[in-house]
């Protein structure tokens, strides 16, 4: 084949792999390398087409290869980092964007995702410092400041008027521009006949999003509404299938621009469109900014609000979003029963005997994700750890895999006169042997400034208790919020110090542990937050209610 052929060819390949069509994009790669075995863009772009995949350790080999070829390349170091991300090898990926950044320091796709390695690894300032390089090279870029907004959760200094504040810079930046001409939105107004719902996610499978709007999506009322599901879920499995079931009408939208989408939903004829991601990975708030249905809520996903007036309605409760704060957001708060429900699985192990008597010493614990872990809260669990004698700390992660992590901490403890002996660090599990874990746990310890959410349900499903702390943002009130919904606003403390008196004081009452333990499930089933049931007919209500209110105007 003559290069001007070759070349045509590669073109033609990148232009499927463009369009979202890997298989026919791959098969052109293929026979690329057939013709020339050595050609660095088809070796890298069928890596690429691997971490598209979901298959990483294949991209890490392949890009391995592309730059053998090609040492140079800016967007290869990129995409390894990328690949290696997806495998949870974000201190080798930190190496390889920086590779990438002496190459090309003008790169804001390497800026942005080197950000999410830094906020991977819990570096939450650094990664912040990142996403304001990549926007300060390229401002409309409204994935990196929507991933932005998204690690301010994780960030002490930041409250709600400076969450709102970045969400409104957000939308000046990223949004405002589809907010004229106002849409005129042709629905039937008949006030009481059966109304249609649009959900957006990335979301429709096994992940804590799901956990939180699954409950309600499975159990509604057939008869009042219709259901269409929006789905940019890729990496689809079981619950993705339960979804697609319960759904009237299934659309998948990865590859769909914003502009198709909306038209989709526009002639979909939906009345309620309702985004269950806010500034979480997949999103499509630009599709809402189009205004594609008259009314808009956002909720469970992302509690935090999404800075967009086009989004009329934003699901929360009272200990979630205090009245004084609500002013300060773009929608308009609607309160549930609690900022998200719970349904707990059926493979749930049936709550043990207290662990304390058992082990003769009282174990606290934290099964969050680490990365809400801070240096501060650490010093503060090690804290009550020097206060109740022989007790223990069970944290639980993937990441406590990693044996340098566990090092870390050990000596981190060491420090304070706590030995690595009470220290129990476990990874990852399925999650049945994950909710079992509980069994281990007498108290478990909410993290802050990000709190736990299906997290805290599931400690308190399997007879943990959880001492919590409500801060000033959305993300640092979730179990307060969970807590308070159930009637155990005695487990909420007022500051840091009230949240160490309160783990020091419960620890010497085994008795009301283990009362704790007896009766919590029934308690859940029997409030409308732990009902998922009872919690559906709300969020219907508020449907109901906010349609009503639409054709009031």
């Amino acid at each position: 084949m003559i290069p001007s052929e070759l070349a045509a060819l590669q073109e033609q390949a990148l232009q499927l792999h463009a369009d979202g069509k890997l298989d026919e994009a791959e098969i052109l790669y293929q026979r690329i390398l057939s013709l020339e075995p050595l050609n660095f863009t088809a070796t890298h772009c069928l890596g690429v087409i691997e971490s598209q995949r979901f298959h990483y350790e294949a991209a890490v080999e392949r890009i391995g290869e592309a730059l053998r070829l090609n040492p140079r390349s800016a967007m290869a170091h990129l995409n390894l980092g990328i690949a290696l991300g997806g495998l949870g090898r974000y201190q080798e990926a930190l190496t390889h964007y920086q590779l990438s950044l002496v190459l090309n320091p003008k790169f804001p796709d390497t800026y942005m995702n080197r950000a999410i390695a830094l906020h991977r690894l819990g570096r939450h300032e650094e990664s912040l410092a990142s996403y304001d390089k990549c926007l300060s090279i390229k401002p409309d870029f409204a994935l990196a400041h929507s991933n932005k907004v998204f690690v301010l959760d994780y960030v002490p200094g930041f409250g709600f008027e400076e969450h709102q504040a970045e969400r409104r810079r957000f939308y000046e930046a990223q949004a405002k521009r589809f907010e004229q001409p106002p849409p005129i939105h042709g629905n039937d107004r008949n006030p009481s006949r059966r109304l249609v719902l649009g959900y957006v996610s990335a979301d429709f499978r096994r992940h804590s999003a799901a956990s939180c709007f699954g409950p309600v999506l499975l159990r509604h009322d057939r008869a009042a509404f219709k259901v269409v599901c929006y789905s940019g879920t890729v990496a689809e499995d079981d619950w993705t299938q339960r979804f697609r079931e319960a759904a009237d009408l299934w659309r998948p939208t990865a590859g769909l621009s914003d502009d198709e989408l909306a038209a989709r939903i526009r002639a979909d004829g939906i009345d309620i469109l309702i985004d269950l991601s806010a500034h979480s990975e997949g999103n499509r708030l630009l599709v809402f900014a189009r205004k594609p249905a008259p009314i808009q809520v956002t909720g469970w996903g992302h509690g935090g609000g999404t800075g967009l007036p086009m989004i009329d309605y934003l699901f929360t409760d009272p200990v979630h979003i205090p009245a004084w704060a609500r002013p300060l957001f773009a929608e308009k708060a609607y309160d549930l029963p609690c900022n998200i429900t719970f349904e707990p699985p059926g493979y749930a192990p049936a709550v043990a005997d207290l662990p304390a008597r058992r082990q003769g010493f009282v174990t606290f614990g934290s099964l969050n994700r680490f990365v809400k872990i801070t240096t501060e809260l650490l010093d503060l669990w090690a804290g009550i750890l020097a206060e109740v004698p022989g007790s223990r700390l069970l944290l639980k992660d993937a990441a406590l895999e990693d044996p340098s992590l566990q090092a870390q901490l050990r000596d981190h403890f060491g420090g304070r006169g706590i030995g690595p002996e009470r220290v129990l660090l476990r990874g990852f599990s399925d999650h049945e042997a994950h909710l079992a874990a509980y069994n281990e746990v007498d108290i478990v310890l909410d993290p802050f400034p990000q709190n736990g959410g299906i997290t805290t349900w599931e400690a308190l499903w399997m007879g943990a208790p959880v001492v919590a702390i409500p801060g000033n943002k959305p993300s640092s009130r979730i179990s307060a919020s969970i807590l308070q919904a159930l009637g155990l606003g005695e487990w909420v403390a007022g500051d840091e110090a009230g949240y160490r008196e309160l783990a020091v004081r419960r620890a010497a009452d085994l008795n009301g542990l283990a009362r704790f333990r007896e009766g919590i499930r029934a308690r859940i089933e029997a409030s409308p937050a732990g009902n998922p049931q009872t919690y559906t007919r709300a969020v219907e209500e508020g449907y109901r209610a906010m349609w009503i209110q639409w054709l009031a105007r």
